[in-house]
């Protein structure tokens, strides 16, 4: 798979999962960690209509195939995209550098906090808008 490819195939998953902030944090945690791939038995594609998608019953029946700590990160993006139950105190602790900061980037992201953004803090005893940073960010790529 050529990197154009690639870049098209997680576009169409990315775009399949828009507009639903946990479902497309798991998304985005299941490209960045490699695991959506052409041939991905949990990534259907459409070639026809040119759209992608993420198959978490798929993903979960797959699991065994992939290695520890691809199945942490893989368990977290069901309960993020699907709803499954997720042990997080077992899972989390498994996990590198490298996916731990997926996670929490995944998590912020899923939760609307992925970006910088306003709150309303009171000041003075007066609601007041006020910037906030991210809560974390996506690693960059």
């Amino acid at each position: 798979m050529t990197d154009d490819e690639a870049a098209a195939l997680h576009g169409q998953v990315r775009a399949w999962a828009e507009g639903a902030n946990p479902l497309a944090a798991a998304v985005e945690l299941l490209i960045r960690s490699g695991l959506v791939y052409a041939g991905a038995p949990w990534v259907k594609t459409d070639n026809a209509w040119k759209t992608s998608a993420v198959d978490f019953d798929r993903l979960g029946y797959e699991i065994g195939a992939l290695s520890g700590g691809e199945q942490r990160v893989a368990r977290i993006a069901s309960s993020l995209g699907q709803g499954v139950p997720v042990d997080l105190r077992e899972d989390i602790a498994g996990l590198d550098l490298e996916h731990t900061r997926l996670v929490l980037a995944a998590i912020a992201h899923a939760a609307g906090l992925g970006e910088p953004g306003t709150t309303i803090q009171t000041v003075d005893g007066v609601p007041t808008i006020v910037p906030r940073d991210a809560l974390a960010s996506w690693p960059n790529e």
